[in-house]
């Protein structure tokens, strides 16, 4: 690692955004068997061996994940595996494995869109003397979230669902394409000049349109 076993794990949990309480837990003192998450979740146990007394368990997911990030033969080699079982279930069961893409497609989407929507808003503002809050950015991220999610910002969708950690990670692909198709018109019509309360109309009337387009292309 290159670093004490405490810098490298808060640096990562800082970096990828792990949630504790979901992701992992800290304690001072634990068993030799596995922890288990609030909500569950079996978790597996890293022990933390410089100062006495604090101990990290991870959950499976967060594991796999860090693994998979790690530059070394370990981190290689554990991407080679996932790699493997990717290919097994595309010839084993192509639909569910053509699903997994699609998903992680549109998760991909809506992530590179956010922060170029954000730029854009803080340009236009920029341009009026005006000044860009994190309230601002805010603003646009729930304004677009209740036009997908019925009238719910993300955090409240995931809440009512019982999701913790970041919620665009628990919605489906057709969700997800909604929020990038939505953030990238956003961009256009902040680049056009348009105020607050008319790009919410423009994007609920384009949303509209966009959601009876899929129905129909499924009516085929």
């Amino acid at each position: 690692m290159g670093k004490d076993f405490s810098t490298w794990i808060t640096d990562r949990i800082s970096e990828y955004d792990f949630t504790i309480g979901h992701d992992y837990s800290v304690h001072k003192t634990i068993s030799p068997n596995l922890g288990k998450s609030p909500n569950g979740a079996a978790y597996s146990k890293i022990k933390h061996s410089g100062r006495p007394g604090k101990d990290y368990l991870l959950s499976v997911g967060m594991a796999k994940e860090l693994a998979m990030i790690e530059r070394n033969d370990q981190g290689r080699a554990i991407r080679r595996y996932f790699i493997q079982c990717e290919e097994e279930l595309q010839r084993s069961v192509p639909e569910i494995a053509a699903r997994y893409r699609r998903q992680l497609k549109a998760r991909i989407s809506a992530a590179n869109n956010f922060k170029p929507m954000c730029d854009a808003l803080n340009m236009a503002r920029a341009e009026m003397g005006k000044t860009t809050q994190q309230h601002h950015y805010t603003n646009e991220s729930n304004m677009i979230s209740r036009i997908v999610l019925g009238g719910l910002t993300a955090k409240q969708w995931a809440r009512i669902n019982g999701y913790s950690g970041e919620p665009r990670d628990h919605m489906n692909a057709e969700q997800l394409e909604h929020l990038s198709y939505l953030e990238s018109t956003n961009i256009t019509l902040i680049d056009m000049g348009m105020e607050y309360e008319q790009r919410k109309g423009e994007l609920t009337r384009l949303s509209q349109r966009w959601l009876a387009k899929r129905l129909e292309a499924l009516n085929v």
